[in-house]
């Protein structure tokens, strides 16, 4: 049993390593996509006909293209692809909650664990890559905003030179770094494409639907459009207002810091309480995975450490 578990955790220190350097990786390629994006942007060799518009592919394979596309929830995985603007494919994800769930199951069998158990892991690897793109999601749309201040400057002093709304936008598109330029850029080519300007911008906010600062910004937009009055002021003031509300978070998060590190500290003392008695006891554990009570107490525990870490986490979260 010591070597299986010397075997997996040697696997998962390597798979953490290689998950590493293909994150590093991932990151130098996007910093240089972005580079050669701006230079080519403002380059003599620029070509109309380049688009930002994201192709939706369900797979490599155009018989599995065709077989995912007429599932209803393949479109939400796809949906879920296009607001992180990630290059994976429905059929990859799939693939990948496949092998997390298998690995959820395989686990649970080493430690023999259990149906029940062994089927709460695998549902729980399964969700896995759901939950980092959700993750993702919410990054990219943070970075948005924080973002989107400068955007909405850069917008405005291009309203008052005398450009158009959709100048503006093709601005923002080539002179900010990524993602607010992506999004920006993605609005100027599908109003370019001859989908209206409100209808664009109501596809911009979809594809960032927990973020609540681009759809004042749509809003106002279409709100201006229609009664009219003076944009660039408008963006002008809605840039402020962002402003101030990220000092006001910036001062919320130095006041509830010494709560964020209780969390950290009481979430984490568990496994480390684990960890040492494996180490200086390792059969002293060992009924909480071989006899039914010792699972079921687990299986609380496990539970009321959730309950625990979503409790502090909501003490120390503020909803403005």
């Amino acid at each position: 049993m010591r070597q299986v578990l010397i075997a997996v955790v040697a696997l998962a220190l390597v798979a953490l390593v290689e998950a590493a350097l293909a994150a590093f990786r991932w990151n130098e390629e996007r910093r240089r996509e972005e580079l050669r994006r701006r230079l080519k942007a403002v380059g003599e060799d620029a070509t109309p006909e380049s688009t930002l518009l994201r192709a939706t592919r369900y797979a490599a394979s155009p018989g599995l293209d065709a077989f995912l596309r007429s599932l209803p929830w393949a479109a939400r995985i796809e949906h879920l692809l296009e607001q992180t603007d990630s290059r994976l494919t429905v059929a990859q994800v799939i693939g990948y909650s496949v092998l997390a769930a298998a690995a959820g199951v395989l686990a649970a069998t080493l430690l023999a664990a259990g149906v029940g158990v062994a089927i709460l892991a695998a549902l729980l690897g399964a969700s896995i890559p759901t939950l980092l793109l959700a993750s993702a999601r919410d990054r990219r749309s943070r970075r948005i905003s924080e973002q989107l201040p400068e955007a909405l400057d850069m917008m405005s002093r291009s309203l008052r030179a005398g450009h158009a709304l959709t100048s503006a936008f093709e601005l923002v598109a080539t002179e900010m770094p990524e993602p607010v330029a992506v999004e920006f850029g993605r609005a100027f080519e599908a109003q370019r494409l001859g989908i209206p300007l409100d209808e664009a911008i109501l596809q911009m906010t979809q594809r960032a639907p927990s973020n609540r600062d681009l759809k004042i910004l749509g809003v106002s937009i279409v709100i201006q459009k229609e009664t009219g009055g003076n944009l660039a002021e408008i963006l002008g003031q809605l840039a402020e207002t962002i402003r101030a509300r990220f000092r006001f978070h910036g001062k919320l998060r130095s006041l509830t810091a010494e709560g964020r590190a209780s969390a950290l500290v009481v979430g984490a003392m568990p496994f480390a309480v684990t960890a040492l008695l494996r180490v200086v006891n390792p059969d002293y554990l060992i009924p909480l995975v071989a006899t039914a009570t010792g699972r079921f107490v687990l299986v609380g525990a496990c539970a009321s450490w959730l309950l625990g870490v979503v409790w502090l986490y909501r003490m120390t979260k503020l909803d403005v």
